[in-house]
């Protein structure tokens, strides 16, 4: 491949002519075999940069990433590109990997990935010797950092792969965030021959920042989306809330589907190409939902709720626009999402006691003696463990994670399965049965009501959902469905919890488990600060928007965006005679066709951007003009 320049693939391979800012530059840092950090922000194009080099150069790239849905979409999309690529990751089959790493050996792959919990498998290691590896590109590089606000303890393992690949190899770095001790903490947990960070402001001129304190979310949120074209994500806290927003949209007129882990593959897949091709406008997901996705022509992203930190909020937010047109990030809340917030992030931190409490209990429950079960590999029951221990599954998530944040077990990457349900019986005896059993009448109707297709096909369910809904407990519903399943009347597949749990050390006893300050209060205390600095963003009302978010992520100078909720505020916009006159020939530039905002510019010479944007956004506002199916303006 290195006959053709970097250029040449872009084009030949992406169909671009060229490239976007920065990605070249890191191309170029990669191929002089320098180590390197690129901080893009979301829609930057971080792929690109490790894909056109993977090309460039002789041998294979091994990229290292944390999400398994992430790698399928990269390496498809490759794929379809006629570029040989592969993944592998816990849930193949010894034969799928073993034939993978022997494309790789013998030079059919151009790129492997790779989750960071395969990198020390016997199988791999066994044959990276005999890998011709040209670059490493780390993913999600914020992973390998404990100040990150997504640490996982396997990305520490990354910088051996180098001392056994070639320590001449170059690592590429990428991330979308990272403050300035972050980048640092990069760039030192992999070990780079010298620093170099590679940085794009995140700056965001077309994005304008909202923030909504009040009491009705619904009323402030359906009032948004009626004044809103084209597509939307809507990110809330849980499975069950993006199942019940979707339901609650769609009944209320808008094209609406949710999204989360819990979906099967195929599910997921599906819901997610609706939205990509326009087939729906809203989808309603969880923050597992839009790594790694493309679509450029999100008008808005809306955050139901605060999420954890900073970091998770700007990366979600970056989602919208990054065709370079207008686009919204707005986030509702009330004062109780402040209480749910702290409650969430201080539930992530079970008590020590509770952790030794869980580490005992799988022992137990795998029947280990201690100082056995070293690089054993176990499924968990969690609903079992869960009644032994008294302890809720949520919380017992966070003990696991804790246990594996400290190195004394790994969890597997695919950890749940969604339960699902069918209705069999026919529609008139099915009615028949419903008016005779009062006892199952409000389950039916439920069920009915809120899963449509349920009588066609195996649907996936929430059980406690359902349980909410009709204030009765997750137990006495499983009785009933199981009851039904008996008779007939439905088949019934029950979920399970049954995350895959490998031993990093012999089985130890209760008193012997050691947490050191680094691995709990500290990284409580970084928790809390960023939970902190996510409730002053948005409570506080006195600074620009992008601003503060610049400010964070370490770029100290920036100026006023002009059209986030405070700046809008602050700059107090009424119909002066400047401002009446610029919208006035607006509407007259629109009367005859649609423009992009880009072509307005153009249009209108006299006026400063940002005072343009400032008048769009109040005509959009006030519904004098709209957005068209193109995302073109238009005279409403």
């Amino acid at each position: 491949m290195g006959h053709l320049t970097p250029e040449q693939i872009l084009y030949k391979y992406w169909g671009f002519d060229s490239f976007r800012s920065l990605q070249r530059e890191v191309i170029q840092e990669s191929i002089d075999q320098k180590d390197a950090l690129a901080l893009l922000p979301t829609g930057g194009g971080k792929s690109i940069c490790f894909q056109v080099t993977a090309l460039y150069n002789e041998g294979v790239t091994l990229v290292i990433s944390p999400l398994i849905a992430l790698m399928q979409d990269q390496v498809e999309g490759l794929k379809k590109r006629g570029i040989s690529a592969e993944a592998i990751y816990s849930g193949l089959h010894y034969r799928q990997v073993d034939r993978i790493l022997d494309n790789a050996v013998y030079g059919k792959l151009k790129l492997l990935y790779l989750s960071p919990e395969r990198l020390h498998s016997q199988l791999f290691l066994d044959r990276l010797n005999k890998m011709s590896v040209s670059l490493i590109a780390v993913d999600e590089a914020h992973c390998i950092s404990q100040w990150g606000y997504d640490f996982r303890p396997s990305y520490l393992q990354i910088k051996e792969l180098r001392n056994l690949a070639g320590k001449e190899i170059p690592i590429i770095a990428l991330t979308a965030t990272a403050t300035p001790k972050v980048a640092a903490d990069i760039q030192n947990q992999l070990e780079f021959k010298k620093t170099n960070l590679l940085q794009k402001s995140f700056n965001r001129k077309n994005l304008a920042y909202k923030i909504v304190c009040v009491e009705n979310k619904e009323n402030v949120l359906l009032k948004y989306l009626r004044k809103r074209k084209g597509s939307g994500i809507i990110y809330l806290q849980s499975r069950r809330k993006t199942q019940e927003m979707a339901s609650w949209l769609s009944q209320n007129g808008f094209s609406a589907t949710h999204y989360h882990a819990g979906l099967l593959n195929k599910e997921r897949s599906k819901r997610q190409e609706q939205w990509l091709n326009n087939k729906v406008s809203i989808i309603c997901a969880t923050n597992a939902f839009g790594m790694g996705i493309d679509k450029p022509d999100v008008r808005y992203v809306v955050h139901y709720g605060l999420p954890n930190n900073i970091e998770s909020y700007f990366q979600e937010a970056g989602r919208a626009g990054r065709d370079g047109q207008f686009a919204e990030a707005l986030a509702i809340f009330h004062n109780q999402d402040v209480s749910l917030l702290r409650d969430r992030v201080t539930d992530s931190f079970p008590s020590l006691e509770m952790v030794k409490k869980t580490y005992q209990g799988i022992c137990n429950q795998l029947q280990l003696a201690i100082g056995s079960g070293e690089d054993e590999t176990f499924k968990l029951n969690m609903n079992s463990l869960s009644n032994l221990l008294s302890i809720k599954i949520t919380n017992l998530q966070h003990a696991l994670n804790l246990l594996a944040l400290s190195g004394y077990i790994k969890l597997s990457e695919k950890s749940h399965q969604s339960s699902r349900i069918q209705i069999k019986m026919q529609h008139a005896n099915l009615l028949a049965f419903i008016e005779n059993s009062p006892n199952q009448k409000p389950l039916l109707h439920l069920l009915l009501r809120n899963y449509g297709k349920i009588c066609d096909a195996l649907v996936v369910i929430n059980e406690d959902f359902i349980a909410e809904k009709l204030s009765i407990s997750k137990s006495k519903l499983i009785q009933s469905l199981s009851y039904l399943e008996q008779i007939d009347l439905i088949q019934y597949q029950p979920g399970n919890s049954s995350p895959e749990v490998t031993f990093c050390s012999p089985r130890v006893g209760q008193d012997a488990i050691h947490f050191t300050p680094e691995q709990y209060r500290n990284r409580k205390e970084r928790a809390f600060e960023k939970m902190n600095a996510m409730i002053d963003y948005t409570t506080h009302n006195d600074a620009c928007r992008s601003r503060t978010l610049l400010h964070y992520f370490g770029e100290k100078k920036s100026s006023l965006c002009g059209h986030c909720d405070v700046c809008m505020k602050k700059l107090n916009i009424t119909l002066s005679a400047k401002f009446d006159e610029a919208q006035s020939q607006i509407k007259k530039i629109l009367l005859n066709r649609s423009y992009t905002l880009e072509e307005l510019k153009t249009k209108i010479q006299k006026t400063e951007e940002k005072e343009l944007i400032k008048v769009v956004q109040w005509l959009l506002d006030n519904q004098e003009i709209k957005l068209d199916k193109l995302n073109r303006l238009c005279l409403n």
